[in-house]
């Protein structure tokens, strides 16, 4: 794996997560039992990753967006045994007091304490990496001090209760209009899922491919798996910054780029740094958006380059459908590609589990295969609501698929927007509005009408030195879109609402109904 300022070979991977999972051992995990982690992109995370199924445990990646109801649900939620953590961003986000403020009586335990604290009565221990001493955590490198008494054949033993078919991690959902879900994969749901991307690619053992992503979200898990069965390079970073990306990819000739969101592209290919002739090497890039934003972005790219995209979720272990690497740009830049190895996709009528649409009828999308979820852990009743009949999986998504099987993502179905009695899809518009040279990120969501039922509000970001008001982008909406498409109101902003990597657009929802309920009182 590489960060900026830090390369570390297969060996040396091994070396250091075997230490840590003989530390597992030691205090105590079981086959089967939970380790949670809460921190950023990092070395250590990676081993930390890998030494909990070398220990024969369960990860449970937690989202370090998550601020004190979410954390505290989802610790209660997730059975970790063990809590791994860091003071390494305490600047941004100080992880030690948001477990403080989010376990009830933490602050009180006694240093070492291998009591448990309310609200998580499983948790047992808490590691720290990092300079910083809190009561209730004891120093990372003592997990690793505790292991040096455990041979090799007992961590073997611990390690070979691990199957291809048992539970990997508990990877939980964003939790943007309810508390998070845990979704529970396989070994095998990954390694089939992301597999399959690497032979679409062909990656290879001596290339390189980089992701942003967090390690919370299954998109930078899924990169370093597909690392992992090439035996290839996984190259990340903890804190995203345009030009630090730029000159890491350039110094290891990354031949694969993951920045998945839209966001990530385009900050990297707009940044000042970029230079599309000395990123000839780069041989695929990974983005998911829209068509008319999909076209700006392989036109900022190396004619080399060839730009991909794809339909994933975390109840399908990442990926769904990819567009294949030969595809003519009509797939590779209209559509959403068609389902990997091992998968299915259908179409349903909204509203309707199993009443399949004719081609290019929009509709659920719902699909099955050796990538789906096991379930949502403690929560039969989402469980059920989800995985239907046969294995299919509800994804609340809408689109369509064409005769040949290629699939057109068109949101999420409690998106779309009813203005004047026609359907108006947000990301058609958020598309539009992406491809201005001022705008960084666009959001559009619904307000109430008298008139129209709904009208279409933009949320607009500019680009850090972009210069533009609301007339101009409402004009520039103008002859492109219908006119019931076009935003009737423009707003600027420098910070979104967030879960993991998804803008919470009920929270900007409630922004305007809260405005319209005040003005009427």
């Amino acid at each position: 794996m590489s960060f900026p300022n830090t390369d570390t070979t297969y060996g040396q991977l091994f070396e250091r997560a075997a230490a840590f999972a003989k530390g597992l051992v030691a205090v105590g995990l079981k086959p089967g039992q939970h380790v949670a982690i809460l921190m950023p992109n990092s070395p250590s995370y990676v081993e930390l990753m890998f030494a909990t199924y070398l220990a024969g445990g369960v990860l449970v990646p937690i989202n370090a967006r998550f601020r004190r109801r979410e954390l505290g649900f989802v610790l209660a939620d997730c059975d970790a045994e063990i809590l791994i953590t860091t003071d390494a961003v305490d600047e941004y986000t100080d992880f030690t007091s948001l477990l403080a403020d989010s376990l009830p009586g933490l602050r009180e335990s006694s240093y070492g304490s291998r009591g448990s604290a309310a609200g998580a009565p499983r948790l047992r221990h808490i590691f720290l990496e990092g300079v910083k001493r809190v009561p209730f955590a004891d120093p990372l490198q003592d997990l690793v001090e505790a292991g040096i008494g455990i041979d090799d054949e007992t961590l073997a033993a611990a390690t070979s209760y691990e199957g291809i078919d048992s539970l990997a991690m508990l990877l939980y959902t964003s939790g943007t209009t309810s508390n998070p879900k845990g979704c529970e994969l396989t070994h095998g749901a990954l390694l089939r899922s992301w597999s399959a991307y690497a032979d679409l690619v062909g990656f290879e053992a001596n290339e390189s491919m980089w992701t942003p992503c967090p390690f919370f979200h299954v998109a930078g898990i899924g990169v370093t798996v597909a690392a992992l069965v090439r035996g290839a390079a996984m190259m990340s970073m903890t804190h995203f910054e345009p030009s630090s990306a730029l000159e890491h990819i350039r110094r290891n000739h990354a031949e694969h780029l993951f920045p998945a969101f839209p966001a990530l592209t385009l900050a990297i290919v707009r940044s000042p740094d970029y230079d599309a002739a000395k990123m000839a090497f780069v041989r695929t890039v990974l983005n998911v958006s829209p068509p008319e934003m999909q076209t700006m972005i392989r036109d900022l790219l190396p004619p080399e380059t060839v730009l991909l995209t794809d339909y994933g979720m975390t109840e399908g272990a990442g990926m769904i459908t990819a567009t294949p690497l030969a595809a003519g740009d009509d797939e590779r830049l209209l559509r959403n590609g068609r389902p990997l190895p091992g998968i299915e996709v259908r179409i349903t009528e909204p509203g309707f589990e199993d009443e399949i649409v004719a081609p290019d009828v929009s509709g659920e999308i719902q699909f099955r295969g050796v990538n789906a979820l096991r379930g949502y852990y403690n929560d039969p009743r989402s469980t059920a609501e989800t995985i239907l009949r046969g294995g299919w999986v509800r994804t609340g998504d809408l689109g369509v698929v064409d005769a040949n099987g290629s699939l057109l993502y068109l949101g999420r179905i409690k998106d779309i927007l009813k203005v004047g009695g026609e359907n108006v899809t947000p990301l058609e518009v958020e598309a539009h509005l992406g491809t201005h040279p001022a705008v960084q990120m666009a959001q559009v969501v619904g307000r109430s009408s008298e008139r129209y039922g709904e009208e279409p509000v933009a949320f607009v970001e500019l680009l850090p030195h972009g210069h533009a008001d609301a007339e101009e982008l409402i004009e520039y909406c103008r002859g492109h879109l219908a006119s019931y498409k076009i935003p009737r109101e423009v707003r600027f902003v420098t910070s979104w609402p967030m879960s993991a990597t998804k803008i919470q657009k009920f929270r900007l929802k409630e922004l305007l109904a809260a405005e319209q309920k005040a003005a009427a009182d």
